[in-house]
């Protein structure tokens, strides 16, 4: 069995050498006040819903791009982490917000969320796509500079990973983390920063973690994604927020209900999570009132032992094979749980 140390140490590795909590935080701290001023980082209804639109991207010049170095992911670190054990007093959790874009829309960009979670010191970790990076530069870099927040990657534009292979597979991998290291080489152009010493150096130089769109996998992927030198990160609460029946309340009580130390909880923040903003005044001072700690994916992993499974899946292994039912207009959607919708399709 790997020890604590030497787990933490590969996970630093894999993450982009990050530090403690404490450290990235004074570090950073300032960082994007550096560029943005409150207006400009506030929320805008006009960004919020997705635009059905096609949009020319510079892909030649992606694909161009080095790649920072990555070691593939150690053996005993591979499979999907969907939640992490801690030591008895630590009471850790982690809150994800999916930032997905496919191929034929501009996604949202909820600022509502983005706000709560600054005005109240909410730690919080955005897999964002590599597509969605692109059409949304300026709102990236914040969140890149923003020492509340960790990046990870979902995939270029959220394709089903089982269904691709070859160079599609690698794409939706690959350039999803080249469009995050262009976005951090533009953020080093920025006059704002240039005053600030070594401000490039505290932007992680690249993505560490990896979220299935959909939550579906399969072993190749599974092994592109390892190879890639990244962890992939499942979860272990589902708020079900795509779905527009999802009330504010049913979101919250889904989350406090299924809570506990160590858990990593899915939400949206592409304007598909239709009630996520203001379910999260319902959640965190709940949370915060029992003793939770809010922190990031890559600090929840720092701190414990990951729980590995060997395949993806929403609530228990197998149920996955019902998604395919849900995304057949044709057939009947699978009922939903009392307390959250099973299957994650519309982000």
């Amino acid at each position: 069995m790997i020890r604590t140390s030497a787990r933490g140490a590969l996970l630093a590795a894999i993450l982009g050498g990050l530090g403690g909590p404490t450290a990235v935080a004074e570090e950073q701290h300032g960082l994007h006040a550096q560029c943005w001023t409150g207006p400009a980082l506030r929320a805008s209804r006009r960004e919020l819903r997705p635009v059905y639109r096609r949009v020319a991207l510079d892909l030649a010049g992606l694909r161009k791009l080095e790649l920072a170095p990555a070691s593939p992911t150690p053996a005993n670190l591979r499979g999907s982490i969907r939640r992490v054990d801690l030591p008895p007093d630590k009471k850790l959790i982690a809150l994800t917000f999916d930032l997905c874009e496919t191929p034929h829309d501009v996604a949202g960009y909820d600022g509502g969320i983005v706000d709560y979670l600054r005005a109240h010191k909410v730690k919080a970790t955005f897999f964002a796509g590599g597509k969605w990076i692109e059409t949304h530069g300026e709102r990236a870099a914040q969140l890149m500079t923003d020492p509340l927040f960790e990046l990870g990657n979902h995939g270029w534009t959220h394709q089903d990973v089982r269904r691709v292979a070859g160079r599609r597979l690698q794409d939706e991998i690959l350039l999803a983390q080249r469009a995050y290291e262009r976005a951090r080489a533009r953020l080093a152009q920025r006059a704002c920063l240039k005053p600030v010493p070594g401000a490039l150096s505290r932007i992680p130089e690249r993505l560490g973690l990896f979220r299935f769109p959909y939550g579906t996998c399969d072993a190749k992927a599974l092994h592109a994604v390892a190879k890639a030198g990244l962890l992939a990160i499942q979860w272990d609460v589902v708020t079900g927020d795509p779905s527009r029946d999802r009330s504010a309340r049913a979101i919250a009580a889904t989350v406090l209900r299924h809570a506990r130390p160590g858990s990593i909880v899915i939400a949206h923040a592409n304007g598909r999570g239709w009630n996520t903003a203001a379910a999260l005044p319902l959640i965190v001072p709940a949370l915060r009132e029992q003793g939770y700690e809010f922190v990031t994916v890559g600090e929840l992993l720092a701190a414990g032992k990951p729980v590995i499974a060997r395949t993806c899946y929403q609530w228990s292994p197998g149920d996955h094979r019902r998604f395919e039912t849900a995304r057949r207009p044709h057939m009947k959607r699978p009922r939903a749980r009392d307390d959250a919708t099973v299957f994650e399709t519309t982000d």
